[in-house]
């Protein structure tokens, strides 16, 4: 239970990090880039500003130079008339005037709707002759104002417009969420807008300023970072979800893995356990109708009496090297299983399976020694098959082992001739004695040519270099009827018999033996439920194909052709 949950916690913990690493990764570097925008935002938005304060402050100091370099310098009706006619010709001065060295205005055009004109700052002779200046209302509206002196006492004045300032500056949704401030070089406010948000701290605000270096002027942009963060609300969503698949997607590899792992640890218990059992398909004489000896073929029986076919364990015992043990296991399992039934029967056969990993060393030579060196079975009445269906490594060192096995009296088939990476060149430089046709070609036989042609290729090639042959797959009796035709003495297929029990098997053959030369015996009740099919027990001269298919026809068929172990 422990272990259990140590892997359980470890595959919470891989989910976790996948999901949340990502997120805080992308949390990290999307919110520095963000407030990096912001930033970049405000001191945008303070440049216009400043830029705006400038030119207006510009136009107005250029309206009073005009004025004072054309000698309307004082009150009479003509310099108010000239006053006048700047001023509406203005984008930024409202209002143009005198005012004496008290601030009091002398006059002014346009006077408007002023019928108090506010009055200004008095100077002093050694002010600047030109000067900036915050005017403000009783209702608190600023204005700024611009003067230039004239003589020691008066100065023209320049009054700019409230709208001055009034300016879109920056998205709206960092304008909404901004203050901007626009202040003269003593600190007095010319123009304040605030957004629909207060700062509640430092850490909250993002502060950008601006300085001219024409006038005496600044901006100061606060702006709220929640705004600056929220222009990647998408990106933070779009970042969850790609997370969040990732995550479900660690899940399930992390869980695959993980019942994998548990799976390994219990085909490695099963492999202890011996829980690999081998099952025997008979093999015949198509012409004599006898039993010529069997094929061992690997089935997994669980503790609880399931039955797992190969197809759904030999590829992980392959990948894994448990092959070995697996094989080793079987052998041995044989001599116990039918070591009587072949010491009685000398001509019988024995074939078992090997895989390519099996040559990549001479360990399967001990295990052969070991196993059959004392045992009733003896070496000339054991075939190894070689299958193509994954390529042997090294071929000189696998042409070597072949010939040791041959040396002992025993013979080596290439099993699945034809579908699988060697082909020709297994026959020529491995040296085999039997080539054993795969039933993909067998199956075709009466239906298609091809098929057929290939078969009676195979055939015709095995006889001219010395070859045995058995026809895997057999189900119908036109398949037997051709390849009698054609010289095929040895097959084996569900027309004749499933892959067995060792207990069925070995009654199969009795009954085999005690008849006169049958082509087929069927197995007792016990035999046909042990392998789980049903077929009719009929002679190969007396079945009919059509009964033979749909009696024969299983969803393991494929499987209990390919090599098993």
């Amino acid at each position: 239970m422990g272990h259990r949950l140590v892997k359980w916690i470890r595959l919470i913990g891989v989910t976790v990090f996948v999901t949340g690493a990502p997120i805080a990764l992308s949390e990290y570097v999307l919110s520095h880039h963000a407030l990096s925008l912001g930033r970049q935002e405000a001191r945008y938005i303070a440049a216009q500003y400043l830029e705006r304060a400038e030119v207006a402050t510009g136009e107005a100091l250029s309206l009073l130079s005009e004025i004072r370099t054309s000698n309307h310098e004082d009150c009479s009706a003509e310099s108010r008339q000239f006053f006048g006619l700047k001023a509406f010709g203005s984008k930024y001065v409202s209002q143009i005037g005198i005012a004496d060295e008290t601030g009091a205005l002398m006059c002014s055009e346009p006077m408007g709707a002023l019928a108090q004109p506010a009055r200004l700052p008095a100077t002093e002779q050694g002010d600047p002759t030109v000067m900036l200046g915050i005017l403000s209302d009783r209702k608190t509206m600023r204005q700024a104002i611009v003067t230039l002196r004239i003589n020691d006492h008066n100065r023209l004045v320049a009054r700019l417009s409230m709208q001055a300032l009034d300016i879109e500056a920056g998205a709206s949704y960092f304008q909404d969420n901004a203050i901007v401030g626009v202040y003269l070089e003593d600190g007095a406010e010319w123009m304040k807008q605030v957004g629909n948000w207060q700062p509640t701290s430092e850490s909250d605000t993002i502060i950008e300023n601006a300085v001219s270096e024409r006038y005496p002027i600044k901006v100061m942009v606060t702006a709220s970072t929640a705004a600056a963060l929220s222009n990647i609300n998408s990106l933070r969503t779009m970042t969850i979800v790609m997370a969040t698949i990732g995550g479900v997607l660690a899940f399930g590899f992390a869980l695959w893995t993980t019942l994998r792992a548990s799976e390994g640890d219990a085909f490695s218990r099963a492999v202890r356990n011996r829980e690999f059992i081998p099952y025997y398909q008979p093999v015949f004489d198509l012409f004599t109708g006898e039993i010529r000896g069997c094929e061992v073929l690997v089935r997994w029986l669980r503790p609880d009496g399931t039955m797992v076919p190969p197809g759904q364990f030999l590829p992980y015992a392959e990948a894994t090297g448990l092959i070995r043990d697996i094989t080793r296991q079987l052998m041995t399992q044989t001599v116990s299983d039918v070591g009587e039934l072949y010491n009685r029967n000398p001509g019988f056969k024995l074939s078992i399976n090997l895989t390519a990993m099996h040559f990549n060393d001479l360990e399967i030579m001990e295990d052969i020694k070991q196993i059959y060196g004392d045992s009733l079975i003896r070496y000339e009445q054991l075939c190894f098959e070689v299958t193509e269906q994954h390529p042997l490594k090294d071929i000189a060192l696998s042409r070597a082992i072949i010939g040791r096995i041959q040396a002992l009296g025993s013979q080596v088939a290439i099993d699945d001739f034809g579908t699988g990476h060697g082909g020709l060149a297994y026959l020529q430089k491995l040296g085999v004695d039997i080539i054993k046709i795969d039933k993909m070609f067998i199956d075709h036989i009466g239906t298609d040519h091809s098929s057929q042609t290939i078969v009676d290729t195979l055939v015709d090639l095995g006889n001219q270099l010395g070859l045995g042959i058995i026809a895997e797959g057999v189900e119908r009796t036109d398949q037997v009827e051709h390849l009698k035709s054609i010289g095929v003495a040895t097959a084996q297929g569900y027309i004749y018999s499933p892959p067995l029990s060792a207990k069925a098997f070995l009654e199969f053959a009795r009954k085999a033996q005690g008849d006169v030369a049958p082509a087929r015996t069927a197995p007792d009740a016990e035999a046909e439920a042990e392998v789980g099919e049903s077929f009719a027990a009929l002679t190969v001269d007396e079945a009919d194909p059509a009964a033979a298919s749909d009696a024969d026809a299983s969803p393991d068929l494929a499987e209990e052709q390919r090599p098993a172990a």
